[in-house]
């Protein structure tokens, strides 16, 4: 450790100097670090062999980002700490910078003094050459003036007019030598600069040391251990999905970046979905009157809106609408990587493997008509794991290799799941919907009758099966009810509780078929907004 930083961390007045002699850096690399939805909490360990009595350590280079109230330090049961700081210093010049910041800083200096050189040397040359052009000039308007009244052509001028235009190519030739090797420079000064200026004209780093003075009991080797928190980390789930015949592999893994000016080198890694920043005390409730009033007539006003299915199957639910974030089904979970982890602080994704799992599926093929006119592929298998699978993206990968990329909700153990592996190109769904409004005169019952016509192609030389779903209106008030009419709809079906109606298809090579789905809205004459 330099002197200067001895001198900045060592205490002043009287007992300073018994103590600058306790001065002792501290070697505890980062062993554990628990990385969260915006922070990271990291877990320092390191020994040193101390005498009885207090002693200074420093732990040199910790993130300068690191949350000062949240330092703690544990030692052994023979020593006790009296206390822990964070100090703080700008470190200036490319010897104080990181290796690589140093390097790219020395590079860019020794490129800018050279093109400088360059430019320099190309200045002298251009004033050098005006001179001697204008040498050639004075010897020209000579000749000019003497050769009208000369007797005879001296040889001796000709020597001399051609010396001066032999040095102003001269100079000509190392101009465009000095304005190449410029323009190298230049390029070569451009490329270093190229991913977004990295090698700073003049690095000034912020250095953070944490200073712990304890007293030691008794001679010997003391454990310490430091926890603390820094922002500037956080992590996602993302998933990696392989479908080879029936059978699924499911990879859990974590992307997680981190830009804390510390790295993480080969640390046991975790990820967890605790959220320190939410509200620990539950909301107040408040009063709420109610108020009689006369009870008045009034009309129904109805509306069609799209409602999502309150369900969990098969990994279908959707997230609120909130911050994005890690949805963990409400229960916060703490999820170890198997393996040690290296995460640099350069702000980049890493994908650290948390789990894997291999499951049979359920593979068939599915088209939803009102959504796209394209048929699907569609795997379903069940979670076996003893966790949930954390809502995130999934890489989606075949036997012929990527395939595009998903999604999947939050899924329970044990439950089932479903995901897309794209469209089958040979089949196709064409939609046609027709409506027919009737409204009677005596009683003002309104009847909406709607005829939703499907047109499925097989352009494969080779039968296919597929589901085929639709849906009809659910109401949710009595004045309003809708009915599928078994007579007009084929091939018969009937829908289910959330309106969806199904077909099992079987379409032949190169075939078409035809469904037809009639349903009719009844509703009184109260109701309006149909």
């Amino acid at each position: 450790m330099s002197s200067e930083t001895q001198d900045l961390l060592a205490p002043t007045g009287s007992a300073a100097h018994g103590r600058r002699a306790a001065l002792r850096p501290l070697a505890a690399p980062v062993r554990r670090v628990i990385v969260l939805e915006d922070r990271a909490q990291v877990v320092r360990e390191g020994g040193v062999e101390l005498a009885a009595g207090p002693t200074r350590l420093v732990i040199e280079d910790v993130a300068p980002v690191v949350v000062d109230r949240s330092l703690v330090v544990r030692v052994t049961p023979a020593a006790r700490v009296d206390d822990v700081r964070v100090a703080r210093r700008w470190r200036w010049g490319p010897a104080e910078a990181r290796p690589d910041q140093a390097a790219l800083a020395a590079a860019r200096a020794d490129l800018e003094r050279r093109s400088e050189d360059a430019g320099l040397e190309l200045q002298l040359l251009e004033e050098e050459r005006t001179r001697r052009q204008r040498v050639v000039e004075l010897l020209q308007a000579q000749l000019d003036r003497t050769l009208p009244w000369a007797e005879a052509w001296d040889p001796r001028w000709a020597d001399e007019l051609e010396a001066a235009l032999a040095a102003v190519r001269a100079l000509d030739d190392r101009r465009r030598a000095a304005l190449a090797a410029a323009a190298a420079l230049n390029e070569e000064l451009a490329r270093l600069l190229a991913p977004g200026g990295a090698a700073p004209r003049g690095p000034a780093t912020l250095r953070a040391d944490l200073v712990v003075e304890l007293t030691a009991a008794t001679a010997g080797l003391h454990r310490v251990s430091v926890q603390y928190v820094v922002p500037g980390a956080a992590w996602r789930p993302a998933h990696r999905a392989t479908l080879r015949g029936g059978t699924l592999r499911f990879e859990v893994e974590a992307a997680v970046w981190q830009a804390t000016g510390e790295d993480w080198t080969d640390v046991e890694l975790a990820c967890s979905t605790a959220r320190p920043t939410d509200q620990a005390e539950p909301p107040v409730l408040e009063d709420d009157r109610l108020r009689a009033r006369r009870r008045q007539d009034k009309q129904v006003q109805v509306a069609v809106r799209e409602q999502a299915i309150a369900t969990t199957g098969e990994g279908q639910a959707k997230a609120a609408d909130e911050v994005p974030g890690v949805d963990d089904g409400g229960e916060t979970r703490l999820l170890p990587a198997p393996v040690a982890a290296t995460i640099a602080a350069d702000g980049r994704l890493r994908r650290v493997p948390l789990a894997a799992f291999e499951v049979p599926a359920d593979v068939d093929r599915i088209a939803r008509p009102e959504r796209s006119a394209l048929v699907h592929l569609r795997s379903r298998q069940d979670n076996p794991g003893p966790g949930p699978l954390l809502a995130g993206p999934v890489d989606l990968i075949r036997e012929s290799g990527a395939v595009g990329r998903g999604e999947v909700a939050y899924v329970a153990p044990g439950e089932r799941f479903a995901l897309g592996w794209g469209s089958d190109d040979a089949l196709r769904v064409r939609r046609e919907v027709r409506e027919e409004r009737e409204v009677a005169r005596l009683t003002g019952k309104q009847t909406i009758t709607r005829t939703v016509t499907l047109f499925v192609s097989n352009l494969d030389p080779l039968p296919a099966r597929f589901r085929l779903e639709e849906r009809v209106p659910v109401s949710e008030v009595e004045q309003v009810t809708i009915a599928v009419d078994p007579k007009a709809t084929q091939p018969a079906a009937a829908p289910d509780q959330d309106g969806i109606v199904a077909w099992d298809l079987a379409v032949p090579a190169r075939g078409t078929r035809t469904v037809t789905l009639v349903y009719r809205l009844t509703a009184s004459s109260k109701v309006a907004g149909l």
